[in-house]
């Protein structure tokens, strides 16, 4: 089931206490209506009825989707600095709830899940679009590596992450998002060819890239990009 806690939230603009429903866990199997609202950048929004200020909490909750295949710790943008800890205690927390410490019948539906950690509603986003349009998120990050590596025009920006924001039969569409207020910048398409071929590439190109994440529950490019303390 989905879990919500019943909290008091102070508005950053006029500091007016609003009571609010914080959510501890999303199942979106049953409730499809939060997924939409992921989806649809609506979740976890808040209206200030003082001020009428509108502002969002960082995630920090589990998502679970097993029609899908997902299952997915998400947290604070802050905590991708030190994103090894945080997968740890992700994968520690999946095998406790569906992995080798958890119950059999719980382990059976973790045998469909793939577990995965990410860091802000952009990426989180991200990763419930990928899955709601049958990609592979491990080579949507090779697209993205791509487009960085081959595309002398595009804007890189420090101060945004490149997320996949549309997909389509024909291309996916990725833009230059801020994780800290999500807004979002320049956009560019990809032809969704190239993300079947990266998948189909076994032993080619792609394998090296590829086997970076092997095992990982942190599938996303920054992890390759930010240092990690040894």
């Amino acid at each position: 089931m989905s879990l919500f806690r019943d909290t008091e939230i102070v508005c950053p603009v006029c500091a007016t206490q609003v009571d609010f429903k914080l959510v501890d866990s999303v199942n979106a199997d049953r409730r499809p209506d939060l997924r939409q609202a992921i989806l649809d950048g609506t979740f976890q929004q808040i209206d200030c009825p003082s001020c009428k200020s509108v502002f969002r909490l960082d995630p920090e909750f589990n998502y679970l989707d097993v029609g899908r295949g997902q299952w997915i710790a998400a947290q604070p943008v802050v905590g991708a600095a030190d994103w090894k800890a945080h997968e740890d205690a992700a994968r520690d927390l999946f095998a406790l709830a569906y992995g080798e410490r958890a119950e059999a019948l719980a382990k059976e539906v973790g045998a469909l899940l793939k577990p995965r950690l990410v860091f802000g509603w952009p990426a989180l986003r991200e990763k419930v679009l990928a899955a709601g349009n049958g990609l592979d998120d491990i080579a949507v990050e090779a697209c993205k590596a791509t487009a960085m590596r081959n595309s002398a025009d595009l804007p890189i920006s420090g101060d945004a992450d490149l997320r996949l924001v549309d997909a389509k039969d024909d291309k996916l569409v990725f833009a230059w998002v801020n994780p800290a207020d999500n807004t979002t910048g320049d956009m560019l398409a990809l032809p969704r060819s190239l993300h079947d071929e990266i998948v189909a590439d076994e032993d080619g190109d792609w394998y090296d890239f590829k086997s970076d994440f092997d095992g990982a529950l942190y599938v996303d490019l920054n992890r390759v990009l930010v240092d990690q303390p040894a």
